[in-house]
């Protein structure tokens, strides 16, 4: 079984572009599946959506919330990229005497040792990230040279010329670790679909299949790369799926503004002025230093931690809310964060009545502005699992508009030009164990469970998700009941994160923030 990760792919995209004629190799993985939408996380971010997708587990119970999530006890904004995330499935492989190859996948660092390979995401500031440790020399090898990251500045044609490369060295090196181990399960990612879309969609809600085009260009440089690979494993399982969708964004929806509005949260007049100054000039040199290709540079001669605690930018948005202390705890009961179409709410009290009533203000007051801006949206209660669980989330269902944790804008709806993550991804499973047509209603979190079951092996009981309608008609898997068992997993073989790390963290932080996850 294969499973290959394509972050961010959108049939927005996918679906007019094969219509067109520009991705044949697509056109032929639809033809040739079980296809359909594979619905993300709440929130729809990369984190928790690959750690939910390895686990089979919903964010309440892993207790992840972004890249970065608010901390209800501590009041601050707590980094995730190291949390060692317990029971994925090829963990579960593994304790049943399966061998496994795992290649850029988000959240398998820290990991547990297993049977075979892993070369895992990067939490954005690390050199190389692989067990056993001489896969790396391998890996760099093999591919002569290898980044976990683009460093080129985004929006230049330097950062598309360097995704294309990255497109072409991934599948290089996924090909090779599956062709060297023959795994039973292959599990890799390639991420370029998602960051170009961040950066180059452009302002039509489709963009053109034109060769000047630098999403196409990503998009049919896999398509290419994709043609090889089916043809290379024309007979195994595969499962094509992606961690989200993407979409035109061209509004934004201020949900602190409406509870601060209602009288659930408090700013101080002024906060700590000096932080907030600092930030405007360091946005203000980090924006001509990007536009020179020089911001790299600049970061490896002024360290990070000289900058420590300095917000970024003149917007108000909940971190640096958070940085320059202006929120106003003693009269704040709730406050937003926000995740591209989702608002996640925290209620800043511990008593379940009086969390109780300050979720239906909460939901009241934004169900009142939303519908004030025209807007379509959904609420669900969640139970905490965590100091990161929040209690009330809101999702955007109206398409184009995303949330935004600003508290200094005017109106609760503003205009934008930008592009950001849809809550439906792509699923498509071909091969002797797969039927064809489509599947509707497939959830991430049902992917594990799912390749589980296709495998043969046990399912660990910690498992949400179900096993997808997706097997040959009358075949042993469409007909027998998945078989669980009780393993979660065991603590981190290694990890030495960022947390505590001033420097690090700050450089996550602005990466983040270049790709838009930060306010």
């Amino acid at each position: 079984m294969i499973v290959l990760g394509l972050d961010g792919a959108t049939l927005s995209v996918i679906e007019p572009w094969v219509e067109s004629g520009r991705l044949p190799n697509f056109e032929r993985l639809l033809d040739e599946s079980v296809s359909g939408e594979l619905e993300s996380t709440v929130p729809e971010i990369t984190v928790p959506a690959w750690p939910a997708f390895a686990t089979g587990r919903e964010p309440t119970d892993l207790d992840m919330y972004g890249f970065t999530h608010f901390n209800r006890e501590t009041r601050e904004n707590d980094l995730s990229h190291d949390e060692f995330v317990p029971g994925k499935m090829w963990d579960a492989v593994d304790d049943q005497d399966g061998s496994v190859v795992v290649f850029n996948i988000p959240g398998s660092y820290p990991w547990q040792a297993i049977d075979g390979t892993i070369i895992a995401a990067a939490p954005e500031y690390k050199d190389e990230y692989a067990h056993p440790p001489a896969r790396w020399d391998e890996l760099v090898d093999l591919v002569d040279g290898y980044k976990l990251r683009n460093d080129q500045p985004p929006g230049s044609r330097e950062y598309v010329d360097e995704s294309l490369d990255l497109v072409d060295k991934r599948f290089e090196a996924f090909e090779h670790f599956i062709d060297r181990e023959d795994p039973e399960l292959a599990v890799g990612l390639i991420r370029a679909t998602d960051r170009v879309a961040h950066h180059y969609w452009g302002a039509e809600s489709t963009p053109p299949a034109a060769s000047d085009n630098e999403l196409f260009e990503v998009y049919r440089r896999v398509d290419e790369r994709l043609g090889e690979f089916l043809d290379a494993h024309a007979d195994k399982d595969l499962i094509v799926m992606s961690d989200h969708g993407f979409e035109k964004v061209r509004s934004k929806f201020a949900p602190n503004v409406v509870l601060e509005r209602a009288g659930l949260v408090s700013l101080t007049e002024s906060g700590d002025a000096t932080k907030a100054a600092m930030g405007t000039a360091r946005d203000a040199a980090s924006d001509l230093l990007g536009k020179a290709g020089l911001l790299t540079l600049a970061r490896k001669l002024v360290p990070e931690s000289a900058l420590t605690g300095v917000p970024t930018g003149d917007a108000l948005g909940l971190d640096n809310a958070l940085s320059t202390g202006r929120i106003d705890w003693a009269e704040t009961t709730a406050l937003a964060d926000v995740g591209q179409k989702t608002t996640l709410i925290y209620a800043l009290a511990d008593d379940p009545d009086e969390i109780d009533a300050i979720c239906e203000r909460a939901e009241s007051a934004l169900r009142d502005g939303a519908e004030s801006e025209g807007l379509s949206v959904r609420f669900d209660r969640l139970d905490r699992g965590g100091p990161h669980t929040p209690d009330l989330a809101m999702v955007i269902e109206t398409p184009e508009v995303h949330a935004s944790s600003r508290f200094d804008v005017d109106d609760l709806r503003f205009e934008v030009d930008t592009s950001g993550h849809a809550r439906e991804g792509i699923f498509l499973a071909r091969g002797p164990s797969f039927r064809d047509g489509t599947i509707e209603g497939a959830r991430i979190t049902d992917i594990a469970p799912t390749v589980l079951h296709a495998l043969g092996y046990r399912l660990p009981e910690s498992m949400a998700g179900d096993v997808l309608d997706v097997f040959a008609s009358g075949s042993d898997l469409a007909t027998r009941d998945p078989e669980s068992y009780d393993f979660v997993g065991d603590a981190a073989v290694t990890g030495d994160g960022v947390a505590g790390d001033e420097e690090k963290e700050g450089e996550v932080k602005d990466r983040l923030r270049e790709l838009g996850y930060l306010e």
